[in-house]
Order: C-alpha cells, then structure tokens, then sequence
C-alpha cells in the first residue's frame, strides 16, 4: 500500500513526531524523578503506567507514518490507532489516583474497559478507518466530564485549566483529522495531538508536585 503523502508533508510530519517522541522521552524522565521521592507507590505506578502508553503511542505513530515498509504498513496502521485508546486510558489513570474516590475508579474501570476492548477490535475486525473509531475516542476523552467535581476538590487550579485545554486541543484536532484532502493534514493532526498530550502532562506534573506541597 503506496503511503499517499508527499515529501514535504512527510517531512513535515516526522519534524512533529521526532519532537513528540524527543520531548515525551525527557518528559517522562523528568516526571518519574519528580514523582518517585514523594509519591506513594500507586501513584508513582500509575504515571509509569502513563508513561508507557504515552510512548508507546508516540512510538507506533512514527512507525506507521514514517517507516518506508509498505508490506507491513496495514498492521503499523492498526497498532497506532489501538494504542491511542491505551493512551487514553492511561492519561486517566494518573489523574484518577491523585482524585482518589472511589467513583473516580469506577470510570477509569469502565474507561480501560471500552479502551481494551477498542483496542482489541482495532488490531483484529475493525477497519482503520472505520467512522465509529473516532467517535469513541472522543466518547472516552469526554467521559472526563464525569470526573469535573472530584477534580475540582482534588486538584489544583492549574491542572483543572491545563485538562481543559488538552481536551479543547484533542476536540478541535479531530476536525483536522477527518479532513484528509487538507495539505499537511497528518502533520497539523498531530502537533494538536502534541499540544494536547503537553497540557494533560503538564496536568499531571501539577498534581505530582501538589502532593509535596
């Protein structure tokens, strides 16, 4: 299968993934060192949980896009989009530790629950480009709506604001990603994607540091 980009956009499109993976790598060094002195143990499991989704999104992204081997082309393209619902799910997590009720375990059950199962049905019957794909990810994404009164107890403003945003950026990206004809389509998807998984980051680190506050 012909990868239908041209060389500037695939250009473009691997600038954006060597800073996503470049960044998330450093990212996730800085945040584990930060977590592991005063944090207990399920809250620094759940940012290495995080961690690892976050990578291994941004690692099977660059390998479906950038990666020149047509003949494996069709299976990359499937993990990418299954590990978006990992990575999903494993954004949660962090979160839900540091709210720490029980009903905030109940969706980030349920959510790892559709993730999986997303997951599962996207590495084996459902077709990549299947419309109904999407719009669970954005389901997933927006179940956080149910979370908004105990992150509102639990957490601190700024990470309140920078969850919001992430989700405003994911949201707004996803209008990029359905219109495939625009130029430089992948590239602007995915620095959305970037953008967003900075704030939801940023959310996190915010949330670490308020334990040791």
């Amino acid at each position: 299968m012909a990868y239908p980009y041209s060389r500037e956009e695939t250009i473009a499109d691997g600038t954006v993934h060597a800073l996503a993976l470049g960044a998330s790598i450093i990212a996730v060094v800085a945040l584990l060192m930060q977590t592991a002195p005063a944090a207990q143990a399920g809250t620094t499991t759940a940012v290495i949980l995080y961690a690892a989704m976050m990578l291994l999104s941004f690692g099977a992204s660059a390998a479906y896009h950038l990666l020149p081997w047509d003949r494996t082309r069709p299976l990359l393209h499937r993990i990418d989009h299954a590990a978006i619902y990992l990575k999903i799910a494993g954004t949660y997590t962090p979160l839900v530790v540091l709210i720490g009720s029980a009903f905030g375990y109940v969706v980030l059950a349920l959510v790892w629950l559709v993730a999986l199962a997303g997951a599962v049905a996207k590495l084996s019957i459902w077709a990549t480009d299947a419309r109904g794909s999407l719009a669970l990810y954005l389901a997933l994404g927006w179940a956080s709506v149910l979370l908004i009164w105990p992150m509102w107890q639990a957490l601190p403003g700024t990470a309140i604001a920078l969850i919001c945003a992430g989700g405003a950026l994911y949201t707004v990206g996803t209008v990029v990603f359905a219109a495939k004809a625009m130029r430089y389509q992948n590239a602007i998807w995915h620095a959305f994607v970037l953008g967003a998984s900075a704030c939801f980051y940023g959310a996190i680190a915010v949330g670490v540091t308020s334990l040791s506050a």
